[in-house]
């Protein structure tokens, strides 16, 4: 699996590179936001936005078709304290998790986009709105407060991961794929400096992005095997109601669907060297 990627990378940013000393080449930077849509934010509720950035490489192949290598970052959390649900509530899970990401995406520009003055340059190819899709490998690393201090789920095995009486269950990897599907709108603002507005769901593989995917283990093999901190992360209803709710073999999340981000933001990038055509008109 690792080979394959290193080489589907390898391949894609070969081909975004091999041109670099052309003249349709873009570097640019984004900052914008990051937000999660997973089994502690049921209902894509945007409230959990924080921020979120990257630096970018595009190779223009022509007015409409262009790839682009990203390198990205942002930060993504949920808590059930604010759902609307009684379920949520009193369930009480909650994480957050940095994201590095690297990506490769190709867009299409619905209209011709013009890379620099001195090709075609006018009004009506100054802007373009655009649709793009990509894929990516990811790295996060939930963690929860635990007693006022920050500590990482993944080794804890909240759900049973990794211990004995849970053969079946392994610790989930902090490292995943997702592929990429969105669109923007990119305006010129000068012959080398574009903008870019862009916002693009990564549609994950893993349903861990959240530390929450089946059901509750049983909070004695949590306790025995893991201790009090453990057996409270697993299931942290105790904290809100009188009875907790995770009962063992209870579902905790949906498995049958995989966690997904989103990142969308305001882009800038300047031009490397501009198109000419070497002969005259």
């Amino acid at each position: 699996m690792k080979k394959k990627l290193c080489t589907l990378f390898s391949g894609a940013f070969l081909v975004c590179c091999l041109s670099v000393q052309a003249q349709k080449n873009d570097f640019g930077i984004w900052l914008g936001g990051a937000n999660y849509f997973g089994d502690v934010n049921t209902g894509t509720d945007f409230r959990f936005v924080n921020p979120a950035g990257g630096f970018f490489y595009r190779r223009n192949f022509d007015e409409r078709i262009s790839a682009r290598f990203n390198i990205n970052g942002g930060r993504v959390w949920a808590d059930d304290a604010y759902a609307n649900n009684y379920y949520q509530q009193t369930r009480n899970l909650g994480f957050s998790s940095n994201i590095f990401e690297t990506s490769v995406q190709f867009e299409f520009n619905f209209m011709p986009y013009t890379a620099a003055s001195g090709s075609s340059t006018s009004d009506r190819h100054r802007f373009a709105p655009y649709v793009m899709a990509g894929f990516g490998v990811f790295h996060f690393n939930p963690s929860a407060k635990y007693n006022g201090e920050k500590v990482w789920l993944q080794p804890l095995g909240t759900e049973g991961q990794g211990y004995p009486q849970y053969p079946e269950l392994k610790h989930y990897k902090r490292t995943s794929t997702a592929w990429l599907l969105g669109g923007g709108f990119k305006y010129r603002l000068s012959a080398l400096i574009g903008l870019t507005l862009e916002g693009g769901v990564r549609k994950t593989s893993t349903d861990y992005l959240d530390d929450v995917s089946a059901a509750y283990a049983d909070p004695v093999i949590l306790l025995h095997e893991g201790g009090p901190m453990v057996e409270f992360l697993g299931d942290p209803s105790a904290e809100v109601v009188a009875e907790p709710v995770g009962e063992t073999g209870k579902m905790r999340g949906d498995n049958i669907k995989s966690d997904d981000y989103f990142f969308f933001g305001v882009g800038i990038s300047y031009t490397l060297k501009p198109y000419r055509c070497p002969y005259p008109h």
